[in-house]
């Protein structure tokens, strides 16, 4: 995350930390969210990262990587099926949306719990919020504590116009606005980063109340001016969401 602040404890119970590797030598390489008791929402391009394989790992419940004394209860699953959108392909980045399912139940506490999805199109606000453990600027190693940046939404037309033209082969097509949202801030110098992909974007509708509106899928570095961050539109897979986890 660039630009952001550490995260308060007990505030992103919804978080997730996706490993890759061994039991002894875990890699957490992307982020995701919890939705159920078992199965956790992360991007598709997370399920194959090269060289570490498939994803394995999942921790819910953790804020500090690098200590055990912060306000904290981690909690680890293994990972124990991948479903990816069927209509993903690599390299591109259309439908950059995947569904982890958990070897056994996570237990709901103060510090796990899962996030709401947001079914509409329509938005209650325009500030939104991007967690994760990814770098903190475009040449840093990840981070070890969780952080937290607000970003805004962008509109589509202004998005296309941004984007359409630098993204390469992972946006052949260019932004497709039904299955994709941005968010970032024009100035730039606010933005996620690699290793938060998978994690969330979400919307806070009151005080108490989170909704997940995206996924983190890819960016043109991280943090610079008029180049904002393309993030899964949530809305738009309800209707796959339910039939892997309620399958």
């Amino acid at each position: 995350i660039i630009g952001g602040k550490p995260a308060s404890p007990r505030k992103h119970t919804h978080m997730v930390m996706i490993g890759y590797g061994g039991a002894d030598d875990k890699h957490w390489l992307c982020g995701g969210s919890l939705i159920s008791t078992n199965y956790v929402l992360s991007a598709a391009h997370c399920t194959t990262t090269g060289k570490w394989g498939k994803p394995k790992w999942a921790r819910m419940g953790d804020l500090d990587l690098s200590t055990r004394t912060e306000d904290a209860r981690p909690q680890e699953r293994m990972i124990i099926e991948h479903h990816n959108h069927p209509q993903y392909r690599e390299p591109a980045v259309y439908h950059d949306i995947a569904i982890y399912k958990l070897n056994n139940d996570v237990s709901m506490t103060d510090w796990v719990s899962p996030i709401c999805l947001h079914t509409s199109s329509e938005y209650p606000g325009s500030e939104v919020i991007v967690t994760g453990w990814g770098r903190t600027d475009f040449v840093s190693e990840t981070s070890p504590v969780l952080m937290e940046v607000e970003i805004g939404l962008y509109n589509d037309s202004e998005c296309k116009k941004l984007m359409d033209k630098t993204g390469g082969n992972k946006l052949p097509r260019g932004i497709d606005s039904r299955i994709m949202i941005c968010a970032g801030v024009s100035q730039g110098g606010k933005d996620a980063c690699s290793g938060d992909s998978g994690g969330p974007l979400i919307i806070q509708t009151s005080k108490c109340s989170k909704l997940q509106i995206g996924i983190t899928s890819i960016g043109r570095d991280c943090g610079l001016p008029n180049s904002p961050g393309v993030y899964t539109r949530i809305s738009h897979y309800i209707p796959w969401i339910e039939s892997v986890v309620w399958s």
